[in-house]
């Protein structure tokens, strides 16, 4: 692609990222400055990702279950995650003070997952074991973290979207210009 074509491209749509970026800018301070109306939104957004990888898991057990190795705790992993999530997703406002409770013992529920994996893995002689079972060590200790000051998951989610919101949007404003100048 040369200049010339990009030039083109962004003198027509040069308005695209800076709307992009000011609607995410505008969210990001949002989050800042209500953080628990906007953490109530994460938690339904939250409860739909937890929902769908639900369903994702049990397709795949089902999919696969003559090939996967039981089976069976994928198969229930996703049935939990799908029951977790409608609960998100109808019923936020009761769900938001115990939240931090239910992702703290969901992140146990995948680390021990996860140390299980390691082993099988290590059975199997592979050399990635050790890096899952990291993975699911580190998942548990920061569950433990969660769930001895639950009321950190609220703001800390909150507050790090947010900067990541305003940062993405000054970012996209800012090019928004850079093409905008392009075309002068």
């Amino acid at each position: 692609m040369n200049a010339a074509h990009v030039g083109n491209v962004n003198k027509h749509y040069w308005w695209i990222p800076m709307v992009s970026g000011l609607t995410l800018l505008l969210f990001g301070i949002w989050f800042l400055v209500a953080p628990l109306d906007s953490f109530k939104s994460l938690t339904i957004v939250f409860g739909l990702i937890i929902m769908l990888s639900g369903v994702y898991e049990m397709y795949i057990a089902l999919r696969n279950r003559k090939a996967v190795l039981n089976y069976i705790s994928f198969l229930w992993g996703g049935v939990l995650n799908v029951i977790l999530g409608i609960l998100l997703i109808l019923n936020p406002e009761a769900i938001l003070w115990i939240i931090s409770l239910v992702i703290g013992f969901w992140m146990i529920f995948k680390g021990g997952e996860q140390i299980k994996k390691a082993f099988q893995l290590k059975k199997a002689k592979s050399k990635n074991w050790k890096g899952v079972m990291i993975f699911g060590i580190v998942l548990i200790l920061i569950a433990a973290i969660l769930l001895w000051h639950p009321e950190i998951i609220g703001f800390t989610i909150a507050i790090w979207t947010s900067l990541a919101f305003m940062l993405i949007g000054v970012f996209r404003i800012y090019l928004a210009l850079q093409f905008r100048k392009m075309n002068d």
